[in-house]
């Protein structure tokens, strides 16, 4: 069940209600058989329309493991727990959540009768909708009475490692996952400050940067505990919750724990990282799907591939199995700024596989507009060395491309890795060789 489009408040708006306290008797654990997962948090999501609400009328079941509650109050009658997939928040109609749900707890949450929403773009699971304003109806939390009928605790504790990631990584893939960002600091201008309004009870946003491009906003409630300690001077990591308003990206921490900050700041001098995808976020044999990137098929239908192993991440494009004539494919970088940084260079890895022919190629553009036919632009191919293989396997090592210079180049351009291959129904002329893409990075001084 969908309802209309709707307009809505900020997410943070709700944290700016004072918490009052109460106790109860903690619920038993339940000792009952395990109840078993059948759908995923990832799989759920999808069914989400943004600016909608959609009451669950299946018998799903979903569990995750609790990465955030409202211990420290700048959670605010909430946990965010997570699977394997992604994370959700769960709107919860209590106080001091913490002590039935605390980090660690693995729970099942039986969602039918449950309504999904989002704030902003942070998609929700909550007990009902309050429509008393139908231009701005809200999400109603899960009342304490009906924890336990839809949820189940079990007994033991298990630990969620945090997901490294950079800024320019954090898109809606990790929404509400536990991430860790290192080698970043405050803006000076936001150093030694209030983690938040505490007088006024107001939230503030202060903007976490590296040493590379990204910038994102640590967000703190004004009714958290910690709202008073002072942000630190120096660099290092932050680890919490990934959340969005609207198009800002932010971190929500649970304790200043979370903060670990005593190596020393970024300076101006040295390499600067302008360009990094490593693939570490992309999912298994699915489409290839990166924030900022463009990705084309011009002919032939062919896409790159996330590809995942036990011990790497990266992106995969042939044309076996096409049964086309002309395989072109466009993996094309956000806009890369060269007016701040000199001698700049590209370097990659890559390997190849079954290897009869078909190209790889690696081309740069100052003319490219951002759009869907980058083929009616000029772009220059780049001298790269790619790897080399045999008909019956792929290479036993990745091939470094090379120190690839861009010094020559000014201004914003964009960097694209083009695909050509065939594969028509004859036997002869075949070029489907398959690449794998990884480790792209862009440095300048």
């Amino acid at each position: 069940m969908k309802t209309p489009v709707f307009t809505i408040g900020g997410l943070f708006c709700i944290v700016l209600f004072l918490n009052c306290h109460k106790t109860w008797e903690t619920p038993p654990l339940y000792t009952g058989p395990m109840l078993e997962a059948n759908t995923s948090i990832r799989t759920l999501q999808q069914h989400h329309l943004p600016n909608n609400y959609e009451k669950i009328l299946d018998d799903w079941i979903i569990e995750g493991v609790v990465t955030a509650n409202d211990e420290k109050d700048n959670f605010y009658k909430s946990i965010v727990i997570q699977d394997s997939s992604a994370a959700i928040t769960l709107r919860l109609d209590g106080y001091a959540l913490y002590r039935e749900f605390p980090v660690g707890k693995k729970i099942w949450v039986k969602l039918r009768g449950l309504w999904m929403g989002d704030y902003a773009g942070m998609i929700q699971l909550g007990g009902g909708v309050d429509r008393k304003d139908p231009l701005s109806p809200q999400l109603i939390a899960i009342p304490q009475p009906l924890f336990s009928r839809y949820i189940v605790k079990s007994a033991g504790h298990y630990i969620v490692q945090p997901r490294t990631i950079t800024p320019l990584q954090l898109h809606d893939s990790v929404q509400g996952m536990l991430v860790s960002l290192h080698g970043v600091e405050f803006a000076a201008s936001d150093t030694g400050k209030p983690f938040a309004d505490a007088q006024n009870q107001q939230a503030v946003s202060h903007t976490l940067k590296n040493c590379g491009p990204g910038n994102v906003y640590l967000r703190t409630s004004g009714f958290a505990r910690f709202a008073t300690v002072l942000t630190p001077r120096g660099n290092g990591s932050v680890t919490g919750i990934y959340t969005v308003f609207r198009t800002q990206k932010q971190i929500l921490i649970r304790d200043t724990s979370d903060v670990q900050m005593n190596g020393l700041r970024c300076t101006i001098s040295g390499p600067k990282l302008l360009l990094q995808e490593d693939f570490s976020l992309v999912e298994a044999d699915s489409i290839l799907q990166l924030p900022g990137w463009k990705h084309l098929t011009e002919i032939g239908g062919r896409y790159f591939l996330g590809k995942r192993s036990s011990q790497n991440s990266y992106a995969e494009i042939g044309a076996f199995a096409t049964r086309q004539p002309v395989v072109i494919t466009w993996l094309i970088s956000p806009p890369i700024d060269l007016d701040h940084s000199a001698n700049e260079v590209l370097r990659f890895t890559t390997k190849v596989g079954f290897d009869n022919g078909a190209i790889l190629q690696v081309l740069v553009s100052s003319q490219y507009d951002g759009g869907n036919t980058p083929w009616k632009n000029k772009w220059t191919v780049l001298p790269a060395q790619f790897a080399k293989g045999s008909l019956s396997g792929f290479s036993p090592a990745w091939v470094p491309s090379g120190d690839i210079s861009l010094h020559s180049l000014k201004g914003r351009i964009y960097l694209a890795f083009r695909y050509e291959g065939n594969d028509p129904p004859e036997q002869l002329g075949k070029l489907t060789s398959s690449f794998y893409l990884d480790d792209i990075q862009v440095w300048g001084n």
